[in-house]
């Protein structure tokens, strides 16, 4: 059952544990009894060491830019002073329904996983989540955003950790089926610009194949009841009893995550592309501020491989995807510098540096309701 501490039924009242947290903190929360005694203070959850690492990396990113590459800052200033600010706005509302579609996606899965006795999910709560785990990603290494959805889930809901980890398993072959969809798509369009640029994204869908091709695997493994003991008997035969059926039981929580969540997957794949043609029609509009002519393939591949490059373990893939961006916009349009340079910043300022700020109001705003709630509350947001 949910852990209400505050009955705002719109923010939500569940504490919301900090992405920057260090493990022993995790285990804290999880258990109060041993809970710190000196209280964390939000201050420094919020502008931690990974945010003030990002934004220093960000920084230290466009300075070469501007030191090291020819470029005219002068002309790119100009650029982005002549963008049309009713598409701007428009691109910025448009890129944040993606949290809501993902989030109902997200809310599916998580129910299809549920149990009949526990309460199921809400769709804004899942979509704060998710929009909290796309700011954990944002500010530190190693994107650990999902790892802290999931655990943010555990928390407040009590449902397995392992079982909402597979969930999000679940999610993730979801966007790589989408993923390949949408190259296949592209394929034909794109490979007209060069022969690299073809076996980039030839080599792009082969490995999200392969990525897809394994999750089935691992899934129709774990989804075996009659032979999920047996198929790793040889593995467990030297552990403990007790470590041997412990393991047991989270591979089948992970199953639970994985098979039942996938019940409604027409739906499901639904959510999930409403969700990438969200990030696409943002990028288009993005396009459009700026007065720029590019083709409807480049930009749902542009937006592809913007996400992908995110994979780059920096917070936001910061560096990886403003260079690998720049590069393709130069090798596949005759766009000028300035313009591409203008269209990647804006772009990320919408797509990265947004989602910091309000990830971060939403992460204090579900602080402060529960420390209303809960005015003995000192650790946890």
């Amino acid at each position: 059952m949910w852990r209400r501490t505050s009955p705002s039924p719109c923010l939500g009242s569940y504490s919301s544990p900090d992405p920057a947290a260090s493990v022993e903190e995790l285990t804290f929360r999880l258990h109060p009894d041993q809970a710190p005694s000196r209280p964390v203070s939000i201050v420094r959850r919020v502008f931690s060491l990974p945010t003030l690492v990002s934004l220093a990396l960000a920084g230290a990113f466009l300075a070469f830019l501007a030191t090291r590459l020819d470029m005219d800052l002068a002309e790119t200033w100009q650029q982005l002073r002549s963008a049309n600010p009713f598409y701007l706005l428009l691109a910025v509302i448009i890129h944040y329904t993606t949290f809501f579609f993902r989030g109902l996606r997200w809310r599916l899965l998580l129910n299809n996983a549920a149990h009949p006795d526990e309460e199921r999910a809400g769709a804004f709560q899942c979509a704060q989540m998710v929009l909290l785990g796309w700011f954990a990603n944002s500010v530190a290494w190693l994107r650990l955003g999902d790892a802290y959805r999931a655990y943010l889930y555990h928390e407040e809901s009590r449902a397995p950790f392992v079982r909402t980890v597979g969930t999000i398993v679940s999610e993730r072959l979801l966007d790589a089926a989408t993923m390949v969809v949408l190259l296949a798509l592209c394929l034909p369009f794109i490979v007209g610009a060069g022969l690299g640029i073809g076996l980039t994204i030839t080599a792009t869908a082969a490995g999200l194949l392969a990525i897809l091709l394994a999750g089935v695997i691992l899934i129709g493994i774990a989804g075996r009841r009659e032979g999920l003991s047996g198929f790793f008997q040889a593995l467990l035969s030297w552990l403990p009893d007790r470590l041997s059926s412990w393991f047991v039981q989270r591979l089948r929580q992970f199953r639970e995550g994985t098979i039942q969540s996938l019940k409604s997957v027409p739906l499901a794949a639904l959510w999930g592309l409403l969700g990438w043609l969200a990030e696409i029609a943002r990028l288009y509009l993005v396009t459009q501020a700026l007065g720029l002519d590019l083709s409807a393939a480049l930009i749902v591949f542009l937006t592809l491989a913007n996400s992908l490059l995110t994979l780059v373990p920096t917070p936001g893939g910061i560096g990886a995807v403003e260079a690998g961006l720049g590069g393709l916009l130069k090798q596949l349009t005759t766009l000028s510098t300035p313009a591409a340079l203008a269209l990647v910043l804006v772009d990320r300022a919408i797509s990265y540096l947004s989602v910091i700020v309000t990830g971060a109001i939403l992460f204090v705003l579900r602080w402060l309701l529960r420390r209303r709630g809960n005015p003995q509350s000192g650790t946890g947001a």
